[in-house]
């Protein structure tokens, strides 16, 4: 995987072609949060529960105290909206076995599904 510095530029450019995604997650299969933009984002507790809940296609994640029923569990593209307008959260597998998660603020102009898309198109030979 590439230095963390690497990683934060070229996310800032994904941003900036990419309005609404926020936060950046790195996670391997077993749940173990490899980067995180925000360190205080998300828990080793909650990366493990996320990871579970996407491969084992549970109904919701909760991150944060915030719930978000999960609406697309595919490998290349996880999605996860909040119902009371507090985002979502987007997701993919990367070439080199990492899983990407990002969230998405509640005023983007991408669903979640789309999303997911774009931040697979981004991550798939980068991460």
């Amino acid at each position: 995987m590439m230095e963390t510095e690497q990683i934060i530029e070229k996310y800032k450019e994904f941003q900036d072609a990419n309005n609404g995604f926020e936060e950046l997650m790195i996670f391997s299969e077993k749940g173990d949060l490899l980067f995180s933009l925000d360190p205080n984002y998300i828990t080793e507790i909650e990366a493990k529960s996320l990871m579970e809940a996407w491969l084992t296609k549970q109904s919701a994640v909760v991150i944060g105290e915030v719930r978000y029923p999960i609406l697309s569990h595919e490998i290349l593209q996880f999605a996860a909206r909040n119902v009371k307008g507090q985002g979502a959260l987007v997701g993919t597998k990367t070439k080199k076995d990492n899983y990407v998660v990002a969230h998405l603020n509640a005023i983007s102009r991408f669903p979640p599904t789309i999303a997911a898309i774009n931040l697979n198109r981004w991550a798939w030979n980068l991460l």
